[in-house]
């Protein structure tokens, strides 16, 4: 039994709950995928983008998108984008005509929101700045002087983000592709021809997502083997003196020192801890191995009756409002030993100390309830 208690007082303690620190969980290359789907309009800036009006010189814009988050901050995606631009001739002849085009683009898209804020979860409005590179094939037309052409084209924008659910948002997008002046057919000296979408869309996100989950001090970990290295140790020099008793107490009568000591050793195997959140009562599910194995002593010996102790950190809170929560606490391991284990409420003590005793030397380590054998 006192091997297994030990057991359970180690995994308390080697549990990360006294840590405050958080980092994101471990994810797989299937997680933090999304599909995009945009529609808009399109607008060339070209050799006569001034001739017409400027409802005149806007046409369709289609993108659909594949891509994946690494982080909260980075993300990369691959587009396949394009359908129509309106060009027009030298304004003496006024002639409008259509080219149609594909692009096939690779964007890196870095999220503004979480590299300037720390991450704390996903949040309602992101900013996303995107740089990226396409692939642009045009469909050429003899009757308007337009070849065939393909061409990299670089790409800069920006998307607005708004969050709907955990798995869909909203985004608007805006744009920018630049291509050599022969895109539209009209070369006059123009170093780019420019496209500036603007698209409306859905984002679809699947896979697990990003998490914070609660990560354990190097440091702390390291302290606290050491602590149950140490303790081994007692355990093992007290099982060397007790077989030592033993064999003394074959040989003679029982002595009430021997019962002293038997009794002292109980005491040690109660000597174990059960953890709380900072300023919290609610018993954690990894804490009830710690009350079941108290429970299972009891229960083999019901002779033993126990203290339940509550404490609380004194770096946190008042001294009322630490009183109370070690009194909240002791209270819900006592309910536990009772109701769920039918341990005789006769045979249980509860005592809340507050901040007023500090047990460990380590602040963090005193939002706990401690048992004791009486």
């Amino acid at each position: 039994m006192r091997k297994t208690m030990l057991a359970a007082a180690a995994t308390l303690l080697m549990l990360p709950v006294f840590s405050q620190e958080k980092a994101l969980k471990n994810y797989g290359f299937g997680d933090n995928w999304f599909f995009q789907g945009q529609i808009g309009g399109s607008y060339t800036f070209s050799d006569g983008h001034y001739i017409p009006d400027f409802l005149d010189r806007v046409s369709p814009h289609l993108a659909l998108s594949v891509g994946k988050n690494f982080s909260p901050e980075t993300a990369v995606r691959l587009q396949l984008a394009g359908w129509e631009s309106k060009n027009y001739k030298l304004k003496t002849t006024n002639d409008e005509f259509k080219v149609n085009y594909m692009q096939v683009n690779l964007d890196g898209l870095l999220n503004f929101m979480t590299l300037f804020t720390p991450y704390e979860g996903d949040k309602t409005f992101n900013l996303y700045g995107i740089a990226g590179v396409g692939y642009q094939h045009v469909f050429g037309k003899a009757k308007d002087g337009v070849g065939t052409q393909n061409t990299i084209v670089p790409r800069l924008g920006l998307q607005f983000d708004f969050r709907l659910n955990n798995d869909l948002s909203l985004n608007l997008e805006a744009i920018t592709s630049f291509m050599p002046d022969k895109f539209n057919g009209i070369v006059l000296g123009r170093k780019y021809d420019v496209t500036a979408n603007l698209m409306l869309g859905l984002t679809y996100r699947f896979g697990k997502h990003f998490e914070l989950v609660d990560v354990a001090d190097p440091k702390l970990i390291a302290s606290l083997n050491d602590q149950i290295n140490q303790q081994r140790s007692q355990m093992d020099e007290k099982d060397i003196e007790l077989d030592r008793l033993r064999a003394e107490l074959a040989k003679k009568p029982v002595q009430s020192t021997i019962i002293k000591e038997v009794k002292e050793e109980t005491e040690v195997l109660l000597n174990a801890v059960v953890v709380f959140k900072i300023g919290s009562a609610k018993l954690q599910d990894n804490q009830e191995i710690n009350i079941y194995n108290a429970a299972k002593y009891l229960q083999d010996n019901p002779g033993v009756n126990i203290t339940v102790t509550g404490y609380a950190d004194k770096a946190t809170g008042t001294a009322a409002i630490n009183q109370r929560l070690s009194e909240q606490r002791a209270q819900a391991v006592f309910d536990i030993l009772t109701k769920k284990y039918g341990i005789a409420s006769s045979r249980i003590t509860t005592e809340a100390s507050g901040d007023r005793e500090q047990p460990f030397h380590i602040n963090e380590w005193n939002r706990v309830v401690i048992f004791r054998a009486k």
